[in-house]
């Protein structure tokens, strides 16, 4: 079915494209530019720029798509789109401490269509790519057609078409979301409850309904998606194991779930795991950037496995060298591995790109970079630049 939607999506698109022709590198810079204004707005916490770039009617169109949702759902979708639109684009970010900066990784243009990569870091280094299909409006105007979210696991324009279909579901309307067309009555009941309990936020209930399913409906996508969503907002409870097992026994090779895996796996120091789900993530999505790397670095070196964790935070340095996370990495690996000497490397590129003063003190405050603050490479290099 995805072919269809392809299909479906590359038409909405041809109908706000300019002309087809031939790009300059001028003109893509210029596009670029517009992107990163987007982004820049997001950072400085305001949606309007984001809203503006986005086609409301086009946009509408593949939200309401083929879906059942009841008229007046849509009325109140349409008639308020920008604030509706901005509450599920926040609340699809993971939960952070801190604030959630974008960092524009990618960014291409042929023609009349393009492709931005976006990365989101949320605290406890943790991450949400974007994946933006870009097109043109008649004026060469720079727009937000849809995009693929890797931390939700779904294309954005699905999400919130599956949300407004929960928010009033019915038989027809519950039976159009699965895959499986040949369920029986009281399995469509078991789903549209759930997703009743998904729309009041009913954690409990929806664990209720959901371990008492009919086996046909623990193969359908969706169920099992909302499962993960909501079980890892308890992590540590085994009912999250269960759902993470569960996503990863049905699809096996799915990379679209990986990236919501790979916190999970951390945080219960199933750090093979973690690499694994984020190297099925990178295959997949073709995104390679410091970031992961510097997780996968994290991960080997927790398992004692130097040799990996001094590869992943090179190639970390390698992909996007103006990353300072990779230069972190990269300085805890070497210093683990007892390289004292490329250890400085790091220390170099911290001191003259990132601007850190990092004398024995601040070293010695560090409990993976004290013992170098003593070592003979460390002294001779601190000597060289005073």
């Amino acid at each position: 079915m995805n072919w269809i939607r392809n299909l479906a999506a590359t038409a909405i698109v041809a109908g706000l494209m300019a002309p087809a022709a031939a790009m300059t590198d001028a003109e893509v810079d210029e596009l670029r530019a517009q992107f990163q204004n987007v982004i820049d707005g997001l950072n400085d916490d305001s949606f309007d720029r984001f809203n503006r770039a986005i086609s409301k009617k086009d946009m509408t169109a593949r939200i309401f798509g083929g879906r059942l949702i009841e008229p007046d759902v849509k009325q109140a979708f349409s008639s308020d789109f920008a604030s509706s639109l901005q509450g599920m684009f926040v609340s699809s970010f993971p939960q952070s401490k801190s604030e959630i900066l974008g960092t524009l990784i990618d960014f291409q243009f042929s023609e009349d269509q393009g492709q931005a990569v976006v990365r989101y870091a949320a605290s406890g280094y943790r991450y949400s790519y974007h994946v933006y299909e870009l097109g043109l409006d008649s004026r060469g105007r720079m727009l937000i057609v849809d995009w693929l979210d890797y931390f939700q696991g779904n294309r954005f324009s699905d999400e919130a078409g599956q949300a407004l279909v929960m928010a009033m579901p019915s038989k027809p309307s519950t039976r159009n979301m699965l895959q499986n067309k040949t369920l029986g009555d009281g399995e469509i009941f078991q789903a549209g409850e759930l997703f009743k309990a998904v729309r009041d936020k009913e954690a409990e209930r929806f664990f209720q309904i959901f371990d008492g399913l009919d086996p046909a409906l623990l193969k359908e996508p969706m169920v099992l998606r909302l499962n993960l969503q909501l079980s890892l907002v308890f992590p540590e409870s085994p009912r999250a194991a269960n759902a993470v097992q569960m996503i990863v026994d049905t699809f096996p090779d799915d990379h679209l779930n990986s990236l919501r895996l790979v916190g999970y796996f951390i945080a219960n120091r199933q750090y093979e795991e973690a690499i694994d789900a984020i190297e099925r993530f990178q295959e997949g999505s073709g995104i390679r950037d410091g970031a992961m790397e510097s997780v996968k670095s994290a991960a080997a070196l927790a398992m004692g496995n130097l040799d990996d964790a001094e590869k992943h935070a090179l190639q970390a340095t390698v992909v996007e060298p103006s990353l300072e996370l990779g230069w972190w990495s990269l300085l805890r690996a070497r210093t683990r591995a007892k390289d004292y000497d490329g250890a400085t490397e790091a220390l170099t590129r911290l001191e003259d790109e990132f601007g850190h003063t990092l004398d024995a003190a601040k070293l010695k405050r560090d409990r993976f970079l004290k013992v170098l603050a003593d070592k003979q490479e460390y002294l001779n290099w601190r000597a060289s630049r005073e």
